[in-house]
Order: structure tokens, then sequence, then C-alpha cells
């Protein structure tokens, strides 16, 4: 990919394989309760982790819905970029 997107792990979609964790130069992906999980302070948006993950459970940040408010990720809705974007496109 090659682009500096950083990426995150779809916790339905991952299976737990590991393919990922030898794709990455900077050991930033490590397992924890037989998922993915990366880094963000190691991650250097290499993007070498994306097309090495069989089940595409590797995504792009800005498909996270938990980042964008979303209630579909996390329980009780909402998430780390609540509010975002609020009122934009909305008619008053």
């Amino acid at each position: 990919m090659g682009v500096c997107v950083m990426p995150w792990v779809d916790k339905e979609k991952c299976v737990g394989c590991s393919v990922c964790i030898s794709s990455c130069p900077k050991d930033a992906i490590s397992m924890e309760n037989d998922k993915a999980t990366i880094s963000q302070d190691k991650c250097t948006f290499c993007g070498k982790c994306f097309s090495a993950c069989p089940q595409e459970a590797i995504r792009p940040n800005s498909e996270n819905l938990s980042l964008r408010g979303g209630n579909h990720h996390r329980p009780g809705g909402g998430g780390f970029g609540r509010g975002i974007g609020r009122g934009l496109g909305r008619k008053r």
C-alpha cells in the first residue's frame, strides 16, 4: 500500500492466524485474546500488514466506525471520534 494510513484490526474478521505479525518490520503487531492488535506507538504506517492479512481484517482507520462515532464496535455507542463532523451536511 505504501501510504501513510494508520491500520486497525477489524476484530470480527480477524481469525488469529498471526500472518500479519511477520509482515511488520517494526514489530508493531501482536496477539491479544487470539486477535491481532497494532501498537500505534510502534507503527510507521508502511502498509505491509494490509496486504499480508488473508482475511482482510487489517483496514485503514478511515473505515473504523468506532473512531467516527459509530456504535457498531463499541457497547454503548460512540468512540474516540465522537462528535467529529457533527453538523456537516445536516440541514437546519
